[in-house]
């Protein structure tokens, strides 16, 4: 990940409140050019700091080796679901289309 996109996601990334996502599947197969997105997401998540502020959130990775496209799917605590075809996507807009969710899906405090 370049220096400007680690600054970024560090910057937007206390903003969001995970606590809305019950499970993350994320399938990429890592010989695609077009699944670095995908893996930098995959790591941002795995993060132990962010898995000690949302330890009800699963993650499950998938690494498959068939050149299918890297997707990422959000199940919220509603049993709703989001899908992100990840193959044009950059770290960054994955992270940007997922706050609104996460935001308009956040459980009542």
């Amino acid at each position: 990940m370049s220096n400007w996109l680690s600054r970024e996601i560090k910057h937007i990334l206390p903003t969001f409140d995970l606590h809305a996502i019950r499970t993350v599947l994320v399938t990429f197969d890592p010989w695609r050019h077009d699944s670095r997105a995908t893996r930098d997401f995959l790591h941002i998540i795995t993060d132990d700091s962010v898995a000690k502020y949302y330890p009800k959130m699963f993650v499950k990775p998938t690494i498959k080796s068939d050149l299918s496209e890297p997707i990422i799917t959000v199940e919220f605590i509603d049993a709703s679901k989001a899908i992100f075809k990840a193959s044009k996507l950059t770290t960054l807009d994955i992270f940007t289309k997922l706050k609104p969710l996460c935001i308009n899906k956040a459980p009542p405090p």
